[in-house]
């Protein structure tokens, strides 16, 4: 899938997207639902445990994770088969919160999977089932410097509704490349999600809009955690498999699977 430039471009552009994409989630996730997540293959139901443990003034949560490929679970997009490994630290308020991502390709540190993200959310909540989460954030290409050609901005809006105490759908709608490149980019994410004790699974419908003039694509996936070893309310120790398939597509994208070993830590 590296083979020849176009094929890179268009692997590094579901990074890049991925990566804005990913931030934005798990912003929402991690401050709406309690338990921390894979970065890749979870991002943004994480939020819930935050919002619901608001007795605490300030909590914190820290998820790190190998992954066997590099699947991007926000976007819908495949990358490529390389080994990877991302962290994800999350800081929040009662009403606010703010992340750093950092993700790496364990073969080659020029894919589009090398990047950093970082930003801040606002949490409005309505009534007890819904919430509201916008968040602005900036993403970082990273395969030479620490901002490569490419860094731009995000916005999210991620909306979510507590169908029961097991069963969340949430939907979200990121926008990329906003102010430097302003090459924008529109992808919609559906999202179910059953969560019961230290197990969880996650149904999820992409689309990427055409709104801009950019290839669109529609891809659904699966995406399955179970927590082996448990230290605490926030911490433990996961595995998981998660996979992507693409339905329909302008362009030429393949559908990726992946295994993850990862570690949670909070407060």
């Amino acid at each position: 899938m590296q083979s020849g430039s176009k094929d890179y471009n268009i692997h590094f552009v579901n990074n890049y997207i991925f990566l804005k994409a990913f931030v934005v989630g798990t912003l929402f996730l991690i401050f709406k639902f309690a338990t921390p997540v894979s970065a890749q293959s979870l991002p943004p139901d994480t939020l819930t445990s935050k919002v619901e443990q608001k007795e605490q003034v300030a909590s914190w949560s820290l998820t790190s994770a190998f992954h066997s490929a590099s699947l991007y679970f926000f976007s819908g997009s495949v990358d490529q088969s390389n080994p990877s490994f991302d962290a994800l630290f999350i800081y929040d308020r009662k009403t606010w919160g703010a992340f750093f991502y950092k993700s790496l390709d364990l073969l080659d540190h020029t894919t589009g999977v090398n990047y950093a993200m970082l930003g801040v959310h606002k949490i409005f909540l309505v009534g007890t089932k819904w919430s509201f989460v916008p968040t602005l954030g900036g993403e970082l290409n990273q395969n030479y410097t620490p901002a490569d050609k490419g860094s731009d901005f995000i916005f999210d809006l991620a909306i979510s509704y507590k169908i029961s105490v097991h069963l969340t759908i949430s939907n979200d709608a990121l926008f990329q490349n906003l102010i430097i490149t302003k090459d924008y980019n529109w992808t919609n994410r559906l999202k179910l999600t059953y969560r019961q004790q230290d197990f969880n699974v996650s149904a999820l419908l992409w689309q990427r809009s055409r709104a801009f003039n950019n290839a669109g694509y529609l891809s659904t996936g699966l995406d399955i955690s179970y927590n082996i070893i448990k230290f605490s309310h926030s911490s433990n120790i996961f595995i998981g498999a998660s996979n992507i398939y693409m339905l329909q597509t302008d362009e030429p994208r393949a559908n990726g699977f992946m295994f993850n070993l990862g570690l949670n830590l909070g407060n």
